[in-house]
């Protein structure tokens, strides 16, 4: 029987002034649903932020080649560089209603037991939260306990996903 040959993570990491680029895009476009046009959209979003609108396009362009101008998502990642502290990365996820989760391929090369954990693990938030609703009720305590659970399962989870998607459980090893 032939085996599959591990699937390899490609995906190709976005320049910071395109992410600015395709937001600014969005917008104008969310903003013609509403009857603004773009140039409107783009003043409204100027204005929000404290910038001119050039400042803002300038944002749009490569830092090397471009306007020279370095937009806020390079910024935060030299803010990051610095500091060597990913909560700043975590703030910003829990802001727009997520969770970070670094890479970090999970240590274990063995696939049963690597599973095997990854299942004791879910069954041992499964308890806790069992334990936790016997009441019929949350309470804050409990509700902070479930989640760091479910944060470090998730974490768990994700290794174990990105150790299979970089051929770590193959048999090549």
């Amino acid at each position: 029987m032939r085996r599959k040959p591990p699937a390899i993570r490609r995906t190709r990491i976005k320049a910071a002034h395109e992410v600015i680029e395709g937001a600014l895009q969005h917008a104008a476009e969310s903003g013609a649903k509403e009857g603004l046009g773009r140039q409107a959209a783009h003043a409204a979003i100027a204005s929000k932020l404290g910038v001119s609108t050039s400042l803002l396009y300038k944002w749009r362009e490569p830092t090397e080649g471009g306007s020279g101008q370095t937009n806020p998502l390079d910024r935060t990642v030299q803010l990051l560089e610095a500091t060597g502290d990913k909560r700043i990365l975590e703030w910003l996820c829990q802001k727009s209603g997520g969770s970070f989760l670094a890479e970090d391929p999970l240590s274990d090369p063995d696939l049963n037991r690597a599973a095997n954990a990854l299942v004791r693990k879910f069954s041992l938030l499964i308890a806790e939260l069992t334990e936790a609703t016997e009441d019929h009720m949350i309470d804050p305590e409990e509700s902070r306990r479930l989640r760091d659970s479910w944060d470090k399962l998730r974490e768990r989870c994700e290794a174990f996903v990105r150790t299979c998607e970089s051929g770590g459980y193959s048999q090549s090893k």
